[in-house]
């Protein structure tokens, strides 16, 4: 049996490339983020439980499933688990194996190949993440896991533990950390701007040498900004 499933951007896309594959069934999670796959109430969940030793997963896109290798290799390992097959419309016709053997080499040797190559990757790889996973992004779905993965970092959590809840690469999630880090940098030198002004006011009414005032500025601020950074540290 083939069992079809879309989650995601270009939901009628995917609807329309499994119709026409004529699949028995389909199962969608909408535009769920990537912690559908471990929610037990969600329809992936209901697929795994309705499939049969031998049944077949139809997926149009892989990143249906997720865009990090890891990701998807822990997912066909749940799928050869269960004595199942995929079949991905927009990719090769591979096995399961094979596209698990593919994935492992990807995984493990992405970093040794030719190195202006890999620098090229890595670029347009950055570019394309900044524009999908922003605050500004026209994708809901990526405008909500930014703000999800903003509030998981405010809480302290380890970036490899949220790319894995996420479904994303960890590189994504380093560099959302470091935006966070850029807005927090700015809105504590905006603080101290306006405590600067509000001491020179106070100082001015105790003194009005104009030295004075500047030293005791000074040091307000840098007593604001050691104590502020040493507690984000």
């Amino acid at each position: 049996m083939n069992l079809g499933y879309a989650r995601g951007n270009r939901l009628n896309q995917q609807f329309d490339f499994l119709e026409e594959y004529q699949v028995d069934e389909i199962f969608s999670d909408d535009n769920r983020s990537y912690e559908v796959f471990q929610d037990p109430e969600s329809d992936y969940q209901r697929l795994l439980d309705y499939t049969e030793p031998g049944d077949c997963l139809v997926i149009a896109f892989l990143e249906v499933i997720s865009r990090d290798y890891q990701m998807l290799l822990k997912c066909f390992d749940e799928l050869e688990e269960l004595g199942l097959e995929v079949i991905v419309l927009t990719s090769p016709d591979l096995t399961l194996v094979e596209w698990r053997e593919v994935l492992s080499w990807i995984d493990k040797n992405d970093r040794l190949l030719h190195p202006r190559l890999i620098k090229l990757k890595l670029k347009q790889e950055k570019s394309r993440n900044k524009e999908t996973y922003s605050v500004f992004s026209k994708d809901r779905d990526a405008k909500q896991l930014y703000r999800d993965v903003m509030w998981q970092l405010l809480g302290k959590r380890k970036l490899r533990v949220i790319a894995e809840q996420k479904g994303v690469p960890i590189e994504t999630i380093y560099r959302i950390q470091q935006e966070l880090k850029r807005v927090k940098l700015a809105g504590i030198l905006a603080m101290c701007f306006f405590l600067a002004i509000a001491t020179l006011k106070i100082t001015e009414n105790f003194s009005d040498n104009l030295w004075i005032q500047i030293v005791v500025c000074v040091i307000t601020t840098i007593a604001i900004l050691y104590n502020t950074l040493a507690d984000d540290e």
